[in-house]
């Protein structure tokens, strides 16, 4: 009986981790975006957002045009218009969990992507090719007020669709003319300035719908709110399951041995009656008695503990490769025999030998001596 508690409570525990774990691991989020598409959410608003208890962390992303200052944007357009004569800056905070590279319509062919922790700029390969620029060079840019940053580039990319667009097609909006930054440099050359989207990751993916309701409370209609969190539904709908068939098994086991156990407490305890009464008689206490039944099952716990433990470290990976396919999660979760684990068998175990002693011993102490032994000798 150890044994099949054991083995469901190292299961349902290693299913409770792993859902916990991929909480966080999933990204789920709700993209927040301004209609008009411009940089049009406000730095307060992050701020508040960022207050909220159910957030976990904000990707931001502002986007602007601004004038190459050391290098020679792609056009093929002869036109003096402005948007023939700048590139467009988007800025993240982390070009790699958000946006066309997250999507996988950009791909980065060299280098890093930026996050919290590491800027730079990342720049369209034939962009580099044209003004031959590689990994850590440096790229300057200005604004018409006059500004100016650099920055290192740390990352080339590729879309595939480069060489699909129409020449007409002005510098500001062409691919190759697409440069991605962080903040900093970004904050550089914009000295105050808004976001055109937010990614708001859930510190609880199942809370997404009360952040929703938060958020939209406090931004109004005039963002859209869009949730994704389709990956962590996929991968928690068996995992659920797996947690509810366990939780039924492992009920359906305590209850089975609460009852066994009792009944075999209770036949064991028949056959002492006689020698319960005679202690009684002799002065020895109710509770020392029943400490004692508690000792000697106790021990018997012990001893079952131990074959348990041993059973489970010999069979355990044959039993979950028998139950789970090797590419289900739990499959994939590396169960193995933990202390946690054992000490919840422990309190589960002694739970259940308190209850069932006292189920079958309290008949025994609380009749009289007389009592027993006129039932014992009749």
């Amino acid at each position: 009986m150890c044994t099949l508690i054991l083995s469901a409570t190292i299961v349902l525990m290693t299913a409770q981790a792993t859902s916990n774990s991929l909480k966080e691991k999933t990204g789920s989020k709700l993209v927040l975006e301004n209609h008009q598409g411009d940089n049009n959410i406000s730095a307060e608003s992050v701020a508040l957002l960022s207050g909220l208890d159910s957030v976990s962390r904000i990707n931001r992303v502002a986007i602007g045009t601004a004038y190459p200052a050391d290098f020679s944007l792609v056009t093929y357009v002869d036109s003096g218009d402005t948007s023939n004569l700048t590139i467009t800056l988007h800025a993240y905070d982390n070009t790699e969990t958000d946006g066309l590279f997250a999507e996988e319509k950009y791909r980065l062919l060299e280098g890093t992507p930026i996050t919290e922790k590491r800027g730079g700029v990342i720049i369209d390969s034939i962009l580099a090719e044209a003004n031959g620029l590689s990994i850590g060079d440096m790229l300057t840019f200005r604004t018409e007020t006059g500004a100016n940053t650099s920055g290192k580039i740390v990352g080339i990319f590729f879309s595939g669709m480069e060489r699909q667009q129409e020449n007409s097609v002005m510098s500001a909006y062409r691919i190759e003319n697409q440069i991605f930054v962080d903040h900093g440099i970004f904050a550089s050359l914009f000295t105050s300035y808004d976001f055109s989207r937010l990614s708001v990751y859930a510190a609880d993916p199942d809370a997404l719908t009360t952040l929703h309701q938060q958020i939209e409370s406090m931004l109004g209609e005039s963002i859209s709110i869009t949730t994704s969190d389709a990956l962590y539904q996929q991968i928690q709908a068996p995992l659920k399951q797996i947690i509810r068939i366990t939780s039924l098994i492992l009920t359906l086991i305590v209850t089975t041995a609460i009852i066994v156990i009792s009944l075999l407490l209770c036949m064991w305890m028949r056959t002492r009656k006689k020698e319960m009464a005679v202690l009684i008689s002799l002065g020895v206490s109710k509770l020392d008695l029943f400490l004692q039944a508690i000792t000697e099952s106790l021990f018997l716990l012990y001893l079952a503990i131990m074959g348990a433990i041993t059973c489970s470290s010999l069979f355990l990976n044959k039993l979950m490769n028998n139950l789970f396919p090797s590419d289900s999660l739990i499959g994939m979760a590396n169960i193995r025999l933990e202390g946690q684990h054992i000490l919840m068998l422990i309190v589960m175990g002694s739970a259940i030998v308190l209850l069932t002693v006292g189920i079958s011993v309290s008949p025994a102490l609380w009749a009289s001596p007389r009592d027993t032994f006129s039932r014992v000798e009749g």
